[in-house]
């Protein structure tokens, strides 16, 4: 039974880099400062976006084999609220938002986790970024200090 779970691993992850190399040659990425709807790619590398698009709705955020930092402390929220669609597989995304904000997380974890890092208030009205999708053997941070400058 061991010698088949190793077996199937090894599929998955071979698997798993094939479609991270298809998808590095057929993806692009559109994501730019005042983007107020990204789609960002990140595959085999690590990006960092600083929005500060007005109003900023949310959008599209895959990375396989690396990592995104998202930094939302500039963006103007839209009235509608933010939302993200995730698909995280063998990496990481780092959401920095601003003090106050709300992080309400929907997503599917596989072998995952999602850590909630803000310090938000009770208020009801205050800014909301829903995230949706999935990570597999990855991570989601929300946070209000970036990691970036954590690290300096």
């Amino acid at each position: 039974m061991f010698r088949f779970l190793l077996k199937f691993l090894r599929l998955a992850v071979v698997a798993a880099l094939g479609t991270a190399v298809a998808a590095k040659l057929l993806l692009d990425s559109n994501a730019e400062p005042t983007t107020e709807e990204i789609d960002l790619v990140s595959i085999f590398e690590g990006q960092q976006l600083v929005s500060e698009a007005a109003p900023f709705y949310g959008g599209k955020v895959m990375t396989m084999f690396g990592g995104v930092v998202l930094d939302l402390r500039k963006a103007t929220p839209a009235p509608t609220g933010i939302y993200l669609d995730l698909a995280v597989v063998f990496g990481g995304l780092s959401l920095v938002v601003p003090q106050g904000w709300r992080v309400k997380f929907e997503g599917n974890l596989m072998a995952a986790g999602f850590s909630d890092e803000t310090r938000t208030t009770a208020e009801e009205d205050v800014p909301t970024v829903t995230i949706t999708g999935f990570a597999l053997f990855g991570g989601v941070q929300a946070t209000t200090r970036s990691p970036i400058q954590a690290a300096s």
